[in-house]
This record gives structure tokens, C-alpha cells and sequence, in this order.
């Protein structure tokens, strides 16, 4: 019998996309059709996509308007909280669709934490979902509930990075 499988990638250190994108390559090894869609993200050059959406059995698609506004009551928060609305109900479609073995879910948890998106839909689809499935999520911030139904967890802690030391993001590392 093939169990579904929630593995969730977050904390505050540098990785999570990484291990989650790494596990895309496997899963297309083995010649499963995947899904990702990416939360907040809009800069369609980033390796990841350039790289991945040249392989058949990708689908691939952005629902963010990119860095968020500071202040959580800006007015400019409704357009990204429209995108991750449209970014949640395609998630939830690929989550229920027997189309898909491998469902990549990334910045999800940092649309959540900055609600963006409410959590119980997600959940709903989550439970819902067919054995054999596997479900990769990614972000800062994992709520609690989350991290209860995933069956792997793992968090990156950040203990030095460039950032810090005035290394901005560089093709191949951050982008």
C-alpha cells in the first residue's frame, strides 16, 4: 500500500526551497508528474523554474506580487492576498487531482504566517488527499496544525549567512 507523504521544510535558516526542489528532481527521476506552485514569488528567472519547467510533467506557476508591503494594513496587501487566494485554490485542485504524484506547496507557510490565506482549506485538501501522493511544503513560520498533519518535519536554522555579511543574492545560491 502506498502511504500519502507530507514532508514540511521550514525555520529561519537558508534551504527549505532547496531540499524541497531537490526532492522534485527525485520524484521526476521516477518519472512522477508534479505540480508547484510558489506562494508570494514573482520573478519567473529564477533558477528553479528556468530549470525545472523544461521537463515534461512539470507544472509550474507563481501566485505572488513578490516582497511584501511592512505594514500589514497596507492597501497594497489586498493584491497579494488575491494572488495567494488564486495561488490556495489551485493548491487545493492539484492536491485533490489524481493528475499529480508530487505536489510542491513553496513559500506556503510564509503566505500563511503573514495571512495571506487561511489554513483550515488547506487542511481540509490535505486529509482529503489520495494514498501514494506526496505533498512538499516550504516556508518560515509553520503553523502548529501544520506541522501535526505533515508526517516528516524539518527545520533549517540559520547559524551564519551571507546576507549578514553584505552578500546580496547571487544566481545559484539565493536565485
Amino acid at each position: 500500500m502506498k502511504k500519502r507523504r507530507i514532508l514540511l521544510f521550514t525555520g529561519n535558516g537558508k534551504g527549505k526551497s532547496t531540499a524541497a526542489f531537490g526532492m522534485l528532481a527525485r520524484a521526476l527521476g521516477h518519472g512522477m508528474r508534479a505540480r508547484v506552485i510558489q506562494f508570494v514569488k514573482s520573478d519567473d528567472a529564477v533558477g528553479e523554474q528556468k530549470f525545472f519547467s523544461h521537463f515534461p510533467g512539470v507544472e509550474w506557476e507563481q501566485f505572488g506580487k513578490g516582497f511584501l508591503p511592512r505594514d500589514p494594513d497596507s492597501p497594497a496587501m489586498e493584491q497579494h492576498r488575491i494572488a495567494a487566494r488564486k495561488g490556495l485554490d489551485a493548491s487545493i485542485a492539484a492536491l485533490l487531482s489524481p493528475d499529480y504524484d508530487f505536489v510542491l506547496l513553496d513559500e506556503l507557510c510564509f503566505a500563511l504566517s503573514q495571512n495571506l490565506i487561511p489554513l483550515e482549506p488547506l487542511l481540509d485538501a490535505v486529509r482529503s488527499g489520495e494514498d501514494g501522493k506526496i505533498l512538499v511544503v516550504t516556508g518560515r513560520n509553520a503553523p502548529a496544525e501544520l506541522i501535526a498533519a505533515a508526517d516528516t518535519v524539518s527545520e533549517m536554522t540559520m547559524i551564519k549567512h551571507g546576507y549578514e555579511q553584505g552578500i546580496g543574492a547571487m544566481k545559484g545560491v539565493e536565485n
